[in-house]
């Protein structure tokens, strides 16, 4: 057995998940389900306008919270994943940006959209 090849399975494991499964498809919908909830888009509003004003409900900082001690990837307890650094979160648990729903990017762009389907 070549010694490389324990590397080469975590290396084809990661890969299968993050391309091959459900997580990476389902990370951004979720949270844009959970944002929806507490940010409906306004009905009086012009399209393309975007301000985020106050939340009408706890649902996405709630969201917020659970994801801010929750490792998307590997399973951690949240007394240990919460207080680590991000740069430890984003590289060694795996725990990628583009996993990640953004408020200012994201957020505008799923108001519009459901703008534009009560349009």
């Amino acid at each position: 057995m070549p010694l490389f090849y324990p590397a080469q399975l975590v290396a084809d494991t990661v890969l299968r998940l993050f391309f091959l499964s459900g997580l990476p498809p389902a990370e951004k919908p979720t949270a844009k389900r959970y944002f929806m909830m507490s940010h409906p888009a306004p009905a009086d509003s012009e399209p393309g306008s975007f301000t985020r004003g106050e939340a009408k409900n706890e649902t996405w900082n709630n969201y917020k919270t659970y994801l801010a001690r929750t490792s998307i990837v590997l399973p951690i307890p949240p007394q240990l994943y919460r207080p680590l650094p991000e740069w430890m979160k984003r590289t060694v648990l795996l725990d990628f940006v583009f996993f990640r729903f953004d408020e200012e990017k994201d957020g505008s762009a799923a108001i519009e959209e459901a703008r534009r389907q009560d349009a």
